[in-house]
């Protein structure tokens, strides 16, 4: 499906534009293999500053906190932000097939990208200027109008 698509790219994009502003989101932990490795030090990443991500990133923690999402945030969380090469272990800590962590994966990642275009919107609409009402139309004087 194309829109999948999409969503996966904007989801990639989303990853790196958290690990460009790191107080938004916390890194996932590293395994004791991982902490013997020499860190990686370089440049910070800069991604490009996406006007919309941020009511993505604001779809993904309002999901998070819902006890339905709960299990395939875990999913998303460990694909995107996790070692996304180690899907059977992650789907093995779940208690879920492989076939159902990719599912999860998508399936979280479609309902974030859905709630962050509703959550543009509702801003959209609490932000949108309030227009001043229409004046009345003054009647010359003497002028007969018909009652309504």
């Amino acid at each position: 499906m194309k829109n999948r698509d999409v969503v996966a790219e904007y989801c990639d994009e989303w990853v790196r534009w958290c690990a460009t502003r790191g107080f938004y989101i916390r890194k996932a932990a590293s395994g004791t293999l991982g902490r013997l490795q020499p860190s990686k030090t370089g440049r910070e990443p800069n991604a490009r500053n996406h006007p919309d991500m941020q009511y993505f990133n604001m779809a993904v923690h309002t999901l998070a906190d819902m006890k339905k999402w709960k299990r395939k945030h875990l999913a998303f969380k460990a694909y995107y932000l996790g070692d996304g090469a180690l899907a059977k272990q992650a789907a093995s800590m779940l208690s879920i097939s492989e076939r159902t962590y990719y599912y999860h994966v998508k399936s979280f990642g479609i309902a974030a990208y859905s709630m962050s275009h509703s959550i543009k919107k509702a801003h959209e609409a609490m932000t949108a200027p309030v227009l001043p009402a229409p004046t009345p139309a003054l009647h010359p004087v003497g002028a007969f109008i018909p009652p309504a």
